[in-house]
């Protein structure tokens, strides 16, 4: 069960893309990463997903690229919220693998994905309003030397994030 939500989620993260410049360099793109995360999700294996996850990145980033479409937040979380989830349930089926699943261990993680959703939809809300009163207050001039203390703080996250597992 858990393989045909993350078929779904690899068909989701197709047709995002696909709806924002319908090119074939898109869809390119977009085939080679359902072909990968077809093997991902067929044997449950981590390295096809992550290079299907790439290949998803640059499908979604062509698309935004050929069609010249100003970057909505919307469509970028929705996007990135399947992306998710799609390497969530395939770590989810990678540990549920010959293990006796009943209801309540269904009901629990898709009651704990719809909190994580529901959470990073209201954080961005949070943010887009306090980004669009903040923004005005802001020098242009000292504007990318914040945006490079923020990328080099979300590196430093995710280097911790990263490093803690290891120890």
């Amino acid at each position: 069960m858990i393989r045909v939500a993350a078929a779904a989620f690899a068909l989701v993260l197709f047709v995002i893309p696909w709806t924002i410049a319908p090119a074939k360099p898109v869809a390119v793109a977009g085939v080679v990463g359902l072909a990968l995360a077809a093997v991902g999700i067929g044997g449950l294996w981590r390295w096809p997903l992550l290079a299907a996850a790439c290949a998803f990145l640059i499908e979604y980033a062509g698309a935004l690229s050929l069609a010249r479409a100003p970057l909505g937040v919307w469509g970028a979380v929705a996007f990135g919220l399947v992306l998710l989830l799609l390497l969530a349930s395939i770590e989810l089926g990678r540990g549920w693998r010959r293990a006796t699943v009943d209801a309540r261990v269904w009901r629990s993680q898709l009651a704990g994905w719809l909190g994580f959703t529901t959470a990073t939809l209201g954080a961005t809300l949070l943010g887009l309003s306090l980004a669009g009163g903040l923004a005005a207050s802001i020098p242009s001039a000292a504007a990318p030397f914040l945006a490079g203390l923020g990328a080099l703080g979300v590196v430093l996250a995710l280097a911790a994030i990263v490093k803690r597992p290891a120890r």
